[in-house]
């Protein structure tokens, strides 16, 4: 349920807050992403990452934040008129590539977040 009303805000929305991160190698807490190239969703997530540097290289995937931790990485307060409002519920995806040629990470968000600077890249496309 999560996965696809965030899906649904980010076809209405077009907007993806991409950070860029250095260090992420272990990939075990990531989930290669079931959205095919041809969709509309996939299309917006690539295009926001490409738009911040990321070189086309790279496994999209998604990695999953427990509802107990959205409050406290979302750097707006929830709104419970946002259609997304019960899917916190359920946790947070945030989507994600490696990029292959300098290892760099590249996390979309479909809101924004508040999390430490430290060797990330904000990026808001």
């Amino acid at each position: 349920m999560v996965y696809e009303k965030q899906l649904v805000f980010l076809k209405k929305s077009k907007n993806l807050y991409v950070y860029i991160y250095e260090w992420i190698d272990l990939l075990d807490f990531c989930k290669v992403s079931n959205l095919n190239p041809q969709d509309e969703e996939y299309q917006i997530i690539t295009t926001a990452f490409r738009h911040a540097g990321w070189k086309g290289d790279g496994v999209l995937t998604e990695i999953w934040i427990p509802p107990f931790a959205v409050g406290a990485i979302l750097e707006e307060p929830i709104n419970y008129s946002d259609e997304l409002w019960k899917s916190w519920q359920n946790g947070l995806i945030l989507w994600h590539v490696k990029q292959r040629e300098d290892g760099l990470s590249f996390i979309g968000s479909p809101k924004k977040l508040l999390i430490p600077d430290v060797g990330i890249d904000k990026v808001t496309v």
